[in-house]
């Protein structure tokens, strides 16, 4: 008797170009990924400037509490003076090390939520920024509390109206060696 044969649909051979093509493709992806880009510019005899500076964030933070009616001359110098005294006390020079981030904690009283503090923590840093120059380009992040542990230690942020600062440094050097894990 004569048999009929069926033709199989899926024949390794109709999936071997696929393969190529996919590999071909992965290949160019990760050839075009490890070209190196050169650009040059004709070298004058003038100076040649340096990399800017990396900074790597301490995690040694530390609590600034935020005086009433915060403005420039009320406030924001003492501000600034905490943190002057906080990087002279590492052995940091001002141009070593600045502050990297500031996290504002916004005190409530008992009859409010959190959620109140944090809301006049927001208020509070467009007159941060404005009282304390080194925070104009400094992350800023805002929290609700009546205490924070700072650096291991309890700190009092306070009632209604109350403001604690915890500040974490940039420091531009060696490798810093701090236990992050408290």
């Amino acid at each position: 008797m004569f048999r009929r044969r069926r033709k199989s649909s899926g024949s390794g051979e109709d999936g071997a170009g696929w393969i190529y093509a996919d590999l071909f493709l992965a290949l160019m992806i990760v050839g075009l990924g490890s070209a190196v880009i050169t650009s040059s510019s004709p070298t004058s005899g003038a100076a040649t400037t340096s990399a800017p500076p990396t900074f790597q964030l301490s995690c040694a933070e530390f609590p600034v509490k935020v005086p009433g009616n915060l403005s420039r001359t009320n406030g924001g110098t003492q501000i600034e003076a905490v943190i002057t005294s906080e990087i002279s006390k590492r052995g940091w020079s001002g141009e070593s090390a600045k502050p990297g981030l500031v996290i504002v904690f916004g005190g409530f009283s008992g009859s409010e939520t959190a959620g109140a503090g944090d809301r006049r923590a927001q208020n509070l840093r467009a007159a941060l920024r404005a009282a304390v120059p080194p925070f104009q380009q400094v992350e800023m992040r805002t929290g609700g509390a009546q205490n924070v542990t700072v650096n291991g230690v309890s700190s009092g942020v306070g009632g209604a109206g109350s403001f604690l600062l915890v500040v974490y440094l940039l420091f531009n050097g060696a490798a810093l060696t701090e236990d992050c894990t408290r």
